[in-house]
């Protein structure tokens, strides 16, 4: 191209043409970037906002599906804490007796009744919800007379103890719902229930080979009351910590047979070593 321009540039007349030549193809240049760069920026363009509206779309059903988990959750709330209230009426109602206290365990059918509305909701509930709730039923449990195998009647347990346990638990559990929900802030109640639980595993199982039940600073003699346990849990955490990682590890190595004693020294472990 420069060749054949150099050769009209010999006269006025190849100047003006080699000038209209210039411009032509130099326009020519312009318009062909021009659309090739305008199809770009259209094709992006479409992709932006393919991506844009399948974003959006996703935020929508993101936020329907938090919404509709938030609400079964507060209504599983609201449900089970309505519900455990109840039980614990109705254990007063037909359990207690003037001048003798409580001697008769929770009635059955309403302890029934509130593990099958467990178990309707715990698809909402968390792994700190689930932690206090299968606590609570244990405290619940232990009202229960039990079969020691002897042929004799069955041996009722420490009924007072129990209840002291459900009454310790029970606004704990609410507080722990209000801090799932956002109306608090405030994790001790989770701690609390955490340290509790802590406490009445370690008192739980016999095992020699870890010494366990655990004695000296960890114990929780009958005399014990809830608050109490969590005081001494809290005194000596470190000693509970290292405790119930040992009862941990050990449960691991037992093939299944405690799995859900593990489980719970899993759960615990997690709760008290959240910052």
């Amino acid at each position: 191209m420069d060749a054949f321009l150099s050769i009209l540039s010999g006269g006025t007349a190849g100047a003006l043409l080699v000038w209209i030549l210039r411009g032509w193809i130099s326009e020519r240049l312009k318009q062909s970037i021009q659309h090739e760069y305008s199809q770009k920026l259209e094709t992006h363009k479409a992709e932006l906002n393919a991506c844009i509206q399948a974003l959006q779309h996703e935020n929508e059903l993101s936020q329907l599906r938090t919404s509709l988990f938030f609400d079964h959750q507060r209504n599983a709330f609201s449900i089970l804490l309505a519900t455990i209230a109840e039980v614990n009426q109705k254990w007063i109602d037909k359990g207690y007796e003037r001048d003798v206290g409580l001697i008769r365990p929770v009635p059955h059918d309403a302890y029934q009744q509130l593990r099958k509305l467990y178990y309707q909701h715990q698809l909402f509930l968390d792994s700190s919800c689930l932690t206090a709730l299968e606590l609570l039923f244990d405290c619940y449990v232990d009202s229960f007379p039990f079969d020691d195998g002897s042929g004799g009647p069955p041996i009722q347990r420490d009924i007072e103890g129990a209840r002291d346990a459900v009454e310790y638990l029970q606004p704990r559990i609410a507080e722990l719902f209000q801090e799932r929900i956002g109306l608090s802030t405030d994790n001790v109640a989770k701690r609390e229930i955490a340290l509790f639980g802590a406490m009445r595993l370690l008192n739980s199982y016999h095992f020699p080979e870890i010494q366990l039940p655990v004695r000296g600073v960890l114990e929780m003699p009958y005399s014990d009351q809830p608050a109490d346990a969590v005081a001494k849990a809290q005194e000596h955490i470190d000693d509970l910590m290292a405790k119930l990682r040992q009862l941990h590890d050990y449960l691991g190595h037992t093939h299944g047979v405690f799995h859900q004693g593990r489980t719970k020294a899993s759960r615990y472990l997690g709760i008290l070593e959240a910052k």
